[in-house]
C-alpha cells in the first residue's frame, strides 16, 4: 500500500487531478462503497459534477503541459518503445500505386484502357498488387484472339509510369504484379 500511495504522489498534478476525478465519478456511480461511504443521493450528484470538474482540469493541465512539439516527442518515444510502430510507420512511408492504365487483349488490337477500372478497384492504393485476370468478368475484345494482359501505374504521387505485361501465353493461375518501391 505504501508503494501505491508514494506512485500516486510522485505524478504530476494534471494526473493527480484526472485520478480524483475518477475517484469522485466511482464514488459516484456506485453510492456505497463497502458501507463506509455512503453519499446520499445529493452526495453522489455533488460527487458526479466535482469528478467531471476535476477531470477536465487535469486534462486542460496536460494540454498546455504538453506544449509545442510535444506530440512528436511522445511519437519518437512510442517509436522506440514499440518496435510495430517503426514498421507501419514505414509501410505508411511507402508510395501507393494509382493505376493509370489496364489494357485487356492489346496484343488484339484492343482500345487501350478498357480494364482500367477493375485493375484499379484491385490495386489503387496498395503498396503491392497481384491482379488475378479473369476472363470470365472481362469484356472480350477481341474473339478468337489470344490476349494478353497490360497495365500501368504511377507510384504515390511521382510521374513515373511503370508497366508490367502478362503475355497471351499466361497460364490461367499467373497473376500480374505491381508494385511500389518504399
Amino acid at each position: 500500500m505504501q508503494e501505491v500511495i508514494t506512485r500516486l504522489v510522485d505524478v504530476p498534478f494534471a494526473r493527480m487531478f484526472v485520478l480524483s476525478g475518477i475517484v469522485f465519478l466511482l464514488v459516484a456511480v456506485l453510492g456505497k462503497v463497502e458501507g463506509k461511504i455512503d453519499p446520499g443521493n445529493v452526495g453522489r450528484l455533488g460527487a458526479l459534477l466535482l469528478g467531471v470538474a476535476l477531470m477536465v482540469v487535469g486534462i486542460a493541465m496536460q494540454t498546455i503541459e504538453m506544449g509545442p512539439g510535444t506530440q512528436e516527442r511522445i511519437t519518437q518515444q512510442s517509436r522506440s518503445l514499440f518496435p510495430a510502430a517503426k514498421l507501419a510507420d514505414a509501410a505508411a512511408d511507402k508510395p501507393s500505386i494509382k493505376i493509370a492504365s489496364g489494357t485487356y487483349g492489346r496484343s488484339c488490337n484492343a482500345k487501350v484502357g478498357n480494364a482500367t477500372a477493375p485493375l484499379a478497384k484491385t490495386c489503387d492504393d496498395h503498396t503491392a498488387c497481384d491482379f488475378a485476370l479473369d476472363a470470365l468478368t472481362m469484356d472480350d475484345p477481341a474473339p478468337n484472339c489470344s490476349k494478353d494482359f497490360a497495365a500501368e501505374w504511377k507510384c504515390g504521387s511521382g510521374s513515373t509510369v511503370y508497366s508490367a505485361t502478362l503475355p497471351a501465353t499466361a497460364g490461367k493461375n499467373e497473376k500480374l504484379h505491381l508494385a511500389c518501391a518504399g
